[in-house]
C-alpha cells in the first residue's frame, strides 16, 4: 500500500546528488527479465517499463482518464521523441528520464492524480505501463523466461488482474479498521441523520490514506479522512433504495491509488417492524413496543448502573426508534440516543434524591408522540 512517507525520492539521473524526483513506485534502477519488445522503443525500454511494479493505480487513472494524449500510441510516440538517441541501452534511459522529470517540474509540466502531483513523464509512464500490462505485477528477478507485453491497445481484462494474485492469498488490508457503525437500521428509517440529510457512517481506522473512497453496495460514497479514521455515509437516491428494501448491503473500502478494495462489512436494513400499541388503543407511526428496560429501580442518593460522570445509565430495548428522542423521566426530558438495539439515557443524580414512584417515557422530539414504557421506584 502506498502511503505519503512510502515515497520515494528517485534520483535517476547518473551521478545526480542534488536534484531528485518524487514517485509512488520504487527506484526504476531495478533490474527485471527482459520482456518482448513491444513498444517499439527497444528491449531495454519494455524491461524497464515491465519494472514499474506498483504504478497499476496512477496508470489505470491516467490510461482510463478523458485526457488528451493518453491512449497508447500517443504514449509511445511521446515518451520516444523524449528518449530519441537515448534508447540503446538501460543507463541512458534511465539518465533521461531523470533529466526529463526534472524539466517537467521545472517548467511545471505536472499531473494531478488522486492528490498526488506527479510530472508528465511519470503520468505517462504509468499510462503506458498500465496500457500495455494493466494490474499485471513485474515480472520476477529469479525467472529466465521473458514475459512479453501485450501488443499496445490489447485488453488483458480480468485474466490480468486474476494472474497478478498469488493463488488463496488474501488482498492486503489497506487500514485497519477497529470499529464503524452503525450497522443496522430499519426499513425506512434514516439513521446518525447529518445537516444535508443523508444517513453517516463512521469508521475508526488511524493512518487512512486520504485518497481512499467508501463503497456501499458497490457504489463509491463521499468519503472524508481524519487522523482517527475516516466517514461516509448513503446519499440521494442509494439512500432512497437501500432503506426502501430489507436486506445486507455489502460496506468496502476502496483505494484508488492501488486499485484495490477491503471489505469491511454489512450494512443491514431490517424489515419494518410492527408499531407499539399506545395506551389509548391506537397504534404508534413511531415506536416499536419496548421488549425490556433497566433499570426499573434504585436507593435514594444511588445510581443504579453508575456511568463515569456519576449519573444512573438506563436502556431500552426495541427494534425500532426514531433518532430525534428524549427520555422523559417523570417531568424532566432528558436526552437519549437511538442504538442498534434500541435508546439509551443517562439519569442526573439530583433526580434520584427523593424517594417516591417516576413514569417513564420515550418521546419523540418533532412530533411530540410519547410511549409509556412503565414506573421507576426510587426506595428510601
Amino acid at each position: 500500500m502506498i502511503t505519503r512517507r512510502d515515497l520515494c525520492v528517485a534520483v535517476i539521473a547518473a551521478g545526480a546528488t542534488a536534484t531528485g524526483f518524487v514517485t509512488p513506485w520504487g527506484t526504476i534502477r531495478d533490474a527485471f527479465a527482459p520482456p518482448a519488445n513491444n513498444t517499439g522503443l527497444g528491449r531495454a525500454f519494455d524491461t524497464l517499463l515491465a519494472g514499474l511494479d506498483g504504478t497499476q493505480g496512477v496508470g489505470r487513472i491516467v490510461a482510463e482518464g478523458s485526457a488528451p494524449g493518453t491512449s497508447a500510441d500517443a504514449l509511445i510516440e511521446r515518451l520516444g521523441s523524449h528518449l530519441e538517441g537515448a534508447l540503446s541501452d538501460r543507463a541512458s534511459i534511465e539518465a533521461r528520464l531523470g533529466e526529463r522529470v526534472r524539466a517537467d517540474f521545472a517548467a511545471a509540466r505536472t499531473c494531478r492524480v488522486d492528490g498526488w502531483t506527479l510530472s508528465q513523464t511519470e503520468c505517462d509512464l504509468a499510462g503506458l505501463r498500465w496500457h500495455l500490462m494493466h494490474d499485471a505485477p513485474a515480472p520476477s528477478r529469479a525467472s529466465n523466461t521473458a514475459t512479453p507485453l501485450p501488443a499496445a491497445g490489447a485488453a488483458t481484462g480480468a485474466a490480468a488482474s486474476d494472474a497478478a494474485k498469488a493463488p488463496g492469498q488474501p488482498p492486503a488490508a489497506i487500514v485497519e479498521i477497529t470499529n464503524w457503525g452503525p450497522r443496522t437500521t430499519e426499513q425506512g428509517s434514516k439513521f446518525n441523520v447529518q445537516p444535508d440529510g443523508h444517513s453517516g457512517l463512521w469508521f475508526v481506522a488511524p493512518g487512512a490514506p486520504d485518497w481512499v473512497k467508501v463503497r456501499i453496495d458497490g457504489q463509491e460514497s463521499p468519503t472524508t479522512v481524519s487522523e482517527a479514521g475516516f466517514t461516509s455515509g448513503i446519499f440521494g437516491s442509494l439512500q432512497e433504495r437501500i432503506l426502501a428494501t430489507p436486506g445486507s448491503y455489502r460496506v468496502e473500502l476502496y483505494d484508488p491509488v492501488n486499485d484495490t478494495v477491503q471489505p469491511i462489512g454489512e450494512l443491514v436494513v431490517r424489515p419494518m417492524a410492527e408499531r407499539a400499541v399506545r395506551e389509548d388503543g391506537t397504534r404508534s407511526s413511531i415506536f416499536c413496543p419496548v421488549t425490556g428496560w433497566g433499570p426499573t429501580e434504585t436507593t435514594v442518593g444511588v445510581a443504579e448502573n453508575a456511568q463515569p460522570d456519576g449519573s444512573q445509565g438506563m436502556w431500552f430495548l426495541l427494534p425500532c426508534a426514531p433518532n430525534n428522542v428524549q427520555l422523559v423521566f417523570g417531568d424532566d426530558r432528558l436526552p437519549a440516543t437511538r442504538t442498534d438495539r434500541g435508546i439509551t439515557s443517562r439519569v442526573p443524580l439530583a433526580l434520584l434524591e427523593s424517594p417516591g414512584t417516576v413514569s417513564i417515557r420515550l418521546r419523540h422530539i418533532h412530533s411530540g408522540e410519547e410511549l409509556t414504557v412503565g414506573l421507576f421506584e426510587i426506595r428510601p
